[in-house]
This record gives structure tokens, C-alpha cells and sequence, in this order.
């Protein structure tokens, strides 16, 4: 009987590699194959490149903002229907469907933010980095030039979002709340 020999720890799967092949097709799709600047006209790869930079740091704050949303929407949800159910196996439920349906869906970010300090103890840095999140979200997917704002200007702590330095403290801000919230997450 022969062995099956190991495959190198490096070496892809075939379904890792169709998956990169369709993220190299999205990239084409959505313009943000920056890999591929060479084939762009001289005249337009700059300002192409800075749009690409700005999809990218836009699709992340959107991203941020979702996932808080959903982090909220488990805090609330553990306030009513317990820890000791899986999301799994409340989704099977009528009055966790309609709940999630009729009141987290309804309900923006800042009104979850306020029940969630409500029936329990967030910390302010926390609070305060959900409320800057949620300005910061509302400008850059309200305007197509969020610069010209005068109050959702497209910063992080003071520090311009569509940089590294401003990305860099976005992401690790992020993480943080990302921290807080994974707790409820686990019933």
C-alpha cells in the first residue's frame, strides 16, 4: 500500500486557488487591482491608485461599523433571551426572528449604543470610539468627497482616516471594541 505523500505546508488548495482567482476578478470588477498599474494610462494611474486607497479604507470602516452594529445587536440580545441559548438554535425561534426582524433591524447604531449602556457597563473609551465610528461611517458613505464635510470629517483621533497613521489607530481602535464585545458572543 503506498502513502500519500504530505502536501508542502505552503502550497495551496484548489479551492483556495479558484478563491484567489475570484478575488483577482472581483479586484478587476470593482477597480481596486492596484497589482495591475502598469496596464492603467500614466496620466490616470495616480489618481486611480489614490481612489483605490480610499475604496479600501472605506470598505473597512464600513466593515467596522457592521460588525459593531453586530456586537450591540448580541449585547441586547443576550439582555433578553439569555446566554444560554445559541444564536443557532434562537434563530429557530418565532420571537427571536421577530425581535431581531422588527427591533435590532429598526434601531440605529447610537439608539443600540445607548440601550446597550443601559443594561450594562460599557466603558467610555469604548462608547466614545462607537460614537466617533459612527460619524465617521456617516460621512464617508454620505459623501462622495467627505473632506468638504463640516462636521464628519474623515479622521480618526484627529488623525486623517485615508492615512496609514490614521488607519493604523482606526484598526487597532477597532480591535479593541472587537475585545470588549467577544465575551457576549460566547453565551
Amino acid at each position: 500500500m503506498t502513502q500519500a505523500r504530505p502536501r508542502p505546508v505552503n502550497q495551496l488548495t484548489r479551492g483556495q486557488l479558484r478563491l484567489i482567482d475570484e478575488l483577482q476578478e472581483i479586484a478587476s470588477l470593482v477597480k481596486v487591482d492596484f497589482r495591475d498599474v502598469h496596464s492603467y494610462e500614466k496620466a490616470s494611474r495616480t489618481p486611480l491608485l489614490e481612489m483605490m486607497q480610499r475604496r479600501l479604507i472605506i470598505s473597512e470602516v464600513i466593515v467596522s461599523y457592521t460588525l459593531t452594529d453586530e456586537h450591540l445587536n448580541v449585547r441586547i440580545a443576550r439582555f433578553f433571551f439569555g446566554k444560554n441559548k445559541s444564536f443557532i438554535r434562537l434563530w429557530k425561534t418565532k420571537p427571536f426572528r421577530l425581535f431581531n426582524n422588527h427591533v435590532l433591524e429598526e434601531l440605529p447604531l447610537m439608539a443600540k449604543l445607548r440601550f446597550a449602556k443601559s443594561i450594562s457597563k460599557v466603558p467610555k473609551g469604548v462608547a466614545a470610539d462607537i460614537e466617533r465610528l459612527n460619524a465617521l461611517r456617516n460621512g464617508l458613505a454620505h459623501a462622495f468627497f467627505p473632506e468638504n464635510l463640516r462636521k464628519s470629517k474623515p479622521e480618526w483621533k484627529g488623525k486623517k482616516i485615508f492615512s496609514i497613521e490614521g488607519l493604523r489607530i482606526f484598526v487597532e481602535d477597532m480591535r479593541k471594541i472587537d475585545m470588549y464585545f467577544l465575551p457576549d458572543w460566547n453565551g
